[in-house]
């Protein structure tokens, strides 16, 4: 399939990497923005090239992933000629998914995604609106792809999503506090790291309600009395508690 790029940032060129890395059965076309991103990629990758503009990219490729600035995004896709064929993919969260559409005009097939860095090693989830068999099918190599019903309950995951610095922040204190105790640093970071690796891979494949999981436990046992501890000082409700706030910093850009 032809690829095309408009905007190389820091996730589009994720998203390139988990595609290139499998296999090199696309060819990729991007903008001529963003110069070291692309520079790095074609040096990597054969199967990619730089345009020398946006509207080459839209000429020469059949799917087109937009990641341009939201300062300028509107008005760069306002002078570009889309056709009837195109299959347009959305990575611009900040704009409403009616003004994209608008600004492209007729296509084939309009979607929403939301992937995440880690999507270069070809694992994650990958947010997607509207359901879509074509698209499940290009991005089920790079990660979990789930569909929603609108964009509201993607914003809701995206919420989610604002807690990944607040996680590593979490492994680095808690591989700290083994450093302290005279554990080399490399072998906690590698210890804990695997650990909540486990925890999470188990609750991907746990059918219930993960609140079972979490009672799942030796009465009077050390996971008990870490829980009610964390839970009586409010560190727990606080996770979920922040997810409004950053809701709200989603809903007004």
């Amino acid at each position: 399939m032809k690829i095309g790029y408009l905007g190389v940032g820091t996730i589009a060129a994720y998203m390139i990497e988990g595609f290139c890395g499998l296999d090199e059965r696309h060819e990729f076309f991007l903008s001529p923005r963003n110069a070291e991103k692309s520079a790095r990629l074609t040096g990597k990758y054969k199967n990619i090239a730089v345009c020398d503009s946006n509207q080459t990219v839209v000429d020469k490729a059949e799917v087109i992933f937009i990641s341009m600035s939201p300062a300028s995004c509107l008005e760069a896709l306002g002078d570009l000629r889309f056709n009837g064929g195109h299959m347009i993919v959305n990575l611009v969260a900040t704009i409403p998914s009616k003004d994209i559409q608008a600004a492209v005009g007729q296509v084939k097939n309009y979607s929403h995604i939301v992937p995440l860095p880690f999507i270069s090693s070809r694992m994650g989830p990958i947010a997607v609106w509207p359901e879509s068999k074509w698209l499940h099918e290009l991005l089920a190599p790079l990660g979990t792809v789930v569909f929603f019903k609108n964009m509201d309950e993607i914003t809701v995951m995206q919420a989610i999503t604002a807690l990944m610095s607040t996680f590593y922040e979490m492994l680095h204190n808690l591989t700290a506090f083994a450093k302290n105790h005279g554990i080399d640093r490399k072998e906690a970071g590698s210890y804990t790291s695997s650990f909540f690796e486990a925890l999470c891979r188990r609750a991907g494949h746990f059918e219930g309600d993960l609140h079972e999981l979490a009672l799942e436990m030796t009465p009077g046992g050390l996971n008990e009395f870490a829980l009610k501890s964390l839970t009586e000082s409010g560190a727990i409700k606080a996770w979920a508690d922040i997810l409004e706030p950053v809701m709200g910093r989603i809903r007004k850009k």
